[in-house]
């Protein structure tokens, strides 16, 4: 087949298109695929694993080693390490990446402004959304709200959240209402890390059914993005459908990360084949908006 481009995007294809064209590619037999979207990626924590690793796997090894290693973080090694994946991305076919700084007291807004730069300095190569992402919580932060604030004002393009890094579960909660209250006062979209865990008995880490109930009583369908939500596959079927089928009422979208959450799930487990959790998207809804990420 014959594939004209206009503007960036396929405006026809035909066996044989025979039109003048400014340019013509002979791809030689290959086959042609739309350029693939990376939704959830921390360019700025990016390549860090060399440096110290993760020895038991857990996710809460994870979170406090980078917050170790926040702390020595420069300007310019962000930038160098964002750039080295940035690169394979674009040899790789990514056209598009949203990716989630962190915004917080120990970094404060070194991320988003490298991703902004990066953003201007890739704008020919790549598409890139910049998540204000608030990693050690907002409560639990004091002064993260404040920076929240000013990295929206600097441009940044999604309100991100990570509801279950609060200290209670009513603090989580109290945590989405904020995100909520900055998404709206701004006009933007929200992406929020959620109930990332293999249980689905702890409130910090059931809090999918209130962020879907807040996307319906704010207005915000198909404006919300969660991430993880891995402890859906810790409830049993029916629990799990419930809180599904209001994420599809809410028309919230999902991220799927199974190269994160293979490897951190099921860590406390002593059992001959502890769990490895997804969040359950085969089978279950199909209408739903799901998509997955490489990272």
């Amino acid at each position: 087949m014959d594939l004209a481009i206009e503007g960036g995007r396929i405006v026809d294809m035909r066996p044989c298109i025979d039109v003048p064209a400014a340019c013509v590619i002979d791809a030689d037999g290959r086959a042609a695929i739309p350029g693939l979207l990376e939704p959830h990626i921390h360019l700025d924590k990016a390549l860090l694993e060399s440096r110290a690793p993760n020895r038991s796997g857990t996710l809460e090894e994870a979170i406090r080693v980078t917050g170790a290693l926040k702390r020595q973080q420069t300007r310019e090694d962000i930038l160098d390490r964002a750039r080295r994946v940035l690169d394979m991305a674009v040899r790789n076919g990514t056209v598009a990446l949203r990716c989630h700084p962190d915004v917080d007291t120990i970094q404060r807004l070194i991320g988003v402004e490298t991703m902004l730069q990066l953003k201007e300095e890739y704008a020919d190569l790549v598409d890139l959304q910049v998540v204000a992402f608030p990693q050690e919580g907002i409560l639990k932060a004091p002064g993260t709200l404040e920076l929240m604030r000013e990295a929206l004002s600097m441009g940044a393009d999604v309100v991100g959240g990570c509801p279950y890094n609060e200290a209670t579960g009513d603090a989580a909660l109290a945590h989405v209402d904020l995100v909520f209250e900055l998404a709206q006062q701004s006009d933007l979209d929200i992406d929020m890390h959620a109930d990332f865990s293999d249980v689905a008995t702890d409130p910090h880490f059931s809090a999918a059914a209130y962020i879907a109930r807040k996307t319906i009583d704010t207005g915000y369908q198909g404006r919300v993005t969660l991430g993880h939500v891995t402890s859906l596959s810790a409830m049993r079927a029916e629990a799990a459908a419930e809180v599904i089928a209001l994420l599809h009422e809410a028309d919230v979208h999902v991220v799927t990360l199974p190269a994160t959450d293979l490897y951190l799930g099921g860590r406390h487990e002593r059992t001959l084949n502890p769990r490895r959790g997804l969040t359950p998207v085969r089978g279950r809804l199909p209408s739903c908006r799901w998509s997955s990420s490489s990272r």
